[in-house]
């Protein structure tokens, strides 16, 4: 058989679920407030672990410069393509903090000189370097202050490169 209770002793017992509430914080207050407290602490933790995270992927962005040919020519269905390629980085990078899955199309202009980087995560790397259109080659960019990233190709007899004039140490005058 079904029970089926009188509505007005249900909505009786509902008015005294206030008055149960605050006895039962009434008795155990501590371990409410421990409760809150650890909840709080793991929000925090997990805030800043997000946080790290985030600076990490920021710290290893990688760069590709777009070398259009002279005869490129974008249509529709190629803007199209790439548009959801870019669009696309964000799912390959998995889950991530929002600010450090940022794709960023720059386009600069030095000495009359117009360059277009694509920057994005570097766990997005492949998916960066693949040709959006048919005309334009995509190429590891190199930007001012950053070294490019791969292992250095020395040559058995060669010497070494001379170093940047900035690094390059002053004699101090003393023999050994």
């Amino acid at each position: 058989m079904v029970d089926v209770r009188d509505p007005r002793i249900v909505l009786h017992d509902i008015e005294h679920v206030p008055q149960q509430m605050a006895a039962f914080l009434g008795a155990y207050r501590w371990w409410a407030a421990a409760g809150v407290l650890l909840a709080g602490i793991g929000w925090a933790a997990a805030a800043g672990w997000w946080r790290q995270r985030a600076t990490a992927a920021l710290r290893e962005r990688v760069a590709f410069e777009l070398l259009p040919a002279s005869t490129f020519e974008a249509g529709p269905s190629e803007l199209r393509w790439a548009a959801g390629q870019i669009a696309s980085v964000r799912a390959a990078c998995g889950p991530m903090p929002r600010r450090a899955v940022a794709t960023r199309l720059r386009t600069t202009y030095t000495d009359s000189k117009m360059r277009t980087l694509l920057e994005g995560p570097a766990r997005a790397e492949s998916l960066l370097r693949m040709p959006g259109y048919a005309d334009v080659e995509v190429v590891p960019a190199h930007i001012a202050g950053a070294r490019p990233k791969g292992p250095r190709i020395r040559f058995d007899g060669a010497p070494p490169p001379p170093a940047p004039a900035a690094a390059r140490t002053q004699p101090t005058g003393r023999t050994v």
